[in-house]
C-alpha cells in the first residue's frame, strides 16, 4: 500500500467520521463522495450514486433551488447557503425514526482543481429547530393563556383578508367554531359596511403607518344578527408574509347607555324649557295683573309702587326667558341679558329720555347667579333712570369678569349721593333689595367715587359656574350690622 492510497482512505474514513453529510460533484454534477452520514440519512447507498449525476439519482431535485446554486457554484464559483427556514425539504432525508430530516446546506465550489466541482454540505438542524419550537410554544403558551381568557374578540387573517386564527372570545361572540371559520374570508364576522375597515394588501401594509385609531363598525353572528363593535388594529410579518390582527369589542351595551343617555339629556332639556317657559308665563301673568291693579287706581305713589314691582318680577321672567331660549340651563349669558334689559328700559323711559350705553362681553354666569343679579342691575338702572338730572341721561352699564368672579358697574351724570351715603342703611325698597340680593351672592356692594352723579359697583367673587364665594369676614359683619 503506498502513500497516496493511505491518504486516500484516511480521507474516506475522515468523511465518513463526520456528523454531517458530504457531497461531491465534478463538473458535470455526478457524483464523486457520498459519505456515510448521507447514506443513513437518504436511505442510499454510494454505490448506487456514484458516478451518477446528482438529478439523475435525486429526480425530484431537477428543478430546485439546489440546482440553481450548485450551477452557480460550478459556472461562477458562486457559494450559497440554504436554510430550512426559507427552503424547507431541500433533500429527501429522514431521521432513524421516520421523521424527516431538518437541515440546511452549504454549497461551495472547489478549490485548486482543475476539473472545477462543488461540494454540498447537510447540516442536521433538527434538534435546533425542535428545541426552538419547544421555546417558542411555551413563550407563547403565555401570551396564548392571555389571549384565550381576553373578553374582547381578537382574530387575525392575512394580507388577503382570510382568516388564519380566533380566540375563544370570538367564537363566543360571533358563536361560530374557529374550526368552521379558519380559512374563510373576514366577511364571515363583518357586515358588507365592517368588511371596508379591514385592510386587504398593500392597505394591510401600512396599518402601523397610519397609526389608524379605534373604529366603530358592524358585524355579525353565524345567523346574521348584527353586532355593534369597535375595531383596533396592528399588522405583522412572519417570514415573508403579511398578518392582520384586530381586536373587536362588542360595544353594543355602551351604545345602548349612550343612546339612553343622549334620550335622557333630550327629556330633560325639554322638560327644563318647558318650565322655564311656564314660569316666564306666570311671572308675566303676575307683571301683567299688576298692571291692570295700576291701571285702576288714582294714587301716584301706589302707582308707582305697583310699576316698580311689576318691573322687577319682568326682570326675573326675563331670566326665565333667555333660559327658555338657551342650550344651556346651568348658565346664562348675562352680557346678552343685560342688552336686553337695558333696551327694555331704555324704550320704556323713552329714547329720548335716557342714553344706555352697555359695555359687556359674553359672560356666563351660574344660574343661581342670574335671577339675583338681574334684580340688582334693574333696580340700579331704574334708579338711574329716575335720579337724572337732565334729559338726555347718560347711564353706563359695565360688566367685567376676573379671577374667576364678575363686576356689575351703573353709572349715571345725575345730581349724586351725598359722600356719607350707605346703601346698607337706605330705607327706599330698590336700595334694601340691591343689599340684601348682593349679601345673598355673598358679593360686595361700593359707591365709588365718582366727579358727577353716582356709580355703584357690585363684586361677586368666586367661581363664574360654581357657588360664589363669601367676601372676608369684615365685610360680612358689616352687612350683617348694616342689615340689622
Amino acid at each position: 500500500m503506498d502513500a497516496s492510497f493511505d491518504m486516500a482512505q484516511a480521507g474516506g474514513a475522515i468523511l465518513d467520521a463526520l456528523d454531517t453529510g458530504i457531497v461531491i460533484l465534478d463538473d458535470e454534477c455526478r457524483v464523486g463522495v457520498w459519505n456515510a452520514w448521507m447514506e443513513r440519512a437518504s436511505g442510499l447507498d454510494r454505490a448506487d450514486v456514484a458516478g451518477k449525476p446528482l438529478w439523475e439519482a435525486l429526480p425530484d431535485l431537477a428543478d430546485s433551488r439546489l440546482r440553481g446554486a450548485v450551477d452557480d457554484a460550478l459556472q461562477a464559483g458562486a457559494s450559497s447557503i440554504l436554510t430550512h427556514s426559507l427552503h424547507a425539504g431541500l433533500l429527501p432525508l429522514t431521521l432513524p425514526d421516520g421523521r424527516p430530516l431538518l437541515h440546511n446546506l452549504i454549497i461551495r465550489p472547489l478549490a485548486g482543481k482543475a476539473a472545477g466541482g462543488c461540494m454540498i454540505q447537510v447540516n442536521d438542524i433538527t434538534v435546533t429547530v425542535t428545541r426552538e419550537r419547544v421555546l417558542r410554544e411555551r413563550r407563547d403558551a403565555k401570551y396564548r393563556a392571555v389571549v384565550d381568557t381576553a373578553q374582547d374578540a381578537i382574530v387575525t387573517t392575512d394580507a388577503a383578508g382570510t382568516l388564519q386564527w380566533m380566540n375563544t372570545a370570538a367564537e363566543r361572540i360571533f358563536d361560530v367554531h374557529s374550526q368552521e371559520a379558519i380559512g374563510k374570508d373576514i366577511g364571515l364576522l363583518l357586515s358588507a359596511s365592517g368588511c371596508v375597515h379591514w385592510p386587504r394588501n398593500q392597505a394591510a401594509l401600512a396599518i402601523n403607518e397610519e397609526a389608524l385609531q379605534p373604529v366603530e363598525l358592524v358585524g355579525q353572528t353565524r345567523d346574521g344578527t348584527p353586532l355593534n363593535l369597535e375595531l383596533s388594529l396592528a399588522s405583522w410579518r412572519s417570514e415573508d408574509r403579511v398578518f392582520v390582527t384586530g381586536i373587536l369589542r362588542d360595544v353594543t351595551e355602551r351604545l345602548r347607555v349612550r343612546d339612553a343617555l343622549e334620550q335622557a339629556v333630550a327629556d330633560k332639556t325639554v322638560l327644563l324649557r318647558e318650565i322655564n317657559h311656564r314660569v316666564k308665563n306666570s311671572l308675566q301673568l303676575v307683571s301683567g295683573l299688576l298692571n291692570l291693579q295700576r291701571a285702576s287706581i288714582d294714587d301716584n305713589l301706589a302707582k308707582s309702587l305697583l310699576k316698580d314691582a311689576s318691573d322687577r318680577i319682568a326682570a326675573v321672567a326675563r331670566v326665565h326667558y333667555r333660559l327658555y331660549q338657551s342650550d344651556r340651563f346651568s348658565t346664562l349669558d348675562f352680557a346678552a341679558f343685560l342688552e336686553e334689559l337695558c333696551d327694555d328700559l331704555a324704550e320704556a323711559s323713552g329714547m329720548s329720555v335716557c342714553d344706555l350705553v352697555l359695555e359687556a362681553g359674553p359672560l356666563e354666569i351660574n344660574i343661581d347667579h342670574a335671577a339675583p343679579l338681574g334684580l340688582i342691575a334693574n333696580e340700579l338702572i331704574t334708579n338711574a333712570i329716575k335720579h337724572r338730572d337732565t334729559d338726555p341721561a347718560v347711564i353706563k352699564v359695565a360688566l367685567e369678569s376676573g379671577q374667576g368672579g364678575y363686576a356689575l358697574t351703573v353709572s349715571d351724570q345725575g345730581p349724586g349721593l351725598p359722600a356719607d351715603f350707605n346703601p346698607a342703611k337706605s330705607r327706599t325698597l330698590g336700595m334694601r333689595i340691591v343689599t340684601a340680593l348682593t349679601r345673598q351672592l355673598g358679593g360686595k356692594l361700593e359707591m365709588l367715587p365718582a366727579s358727577k352723579g353716582t356709580t355703584f359697583r357690585v363684586t361677586v367673587r368666586g367661581s363664574r359656574n360654581g357657588a360664589p364665594q363669601q367676601t372676608d369676614a369684615s365685610t360680612d359683619r358689616a352687612n350683617g350690622e348694616n342689615a340689622a
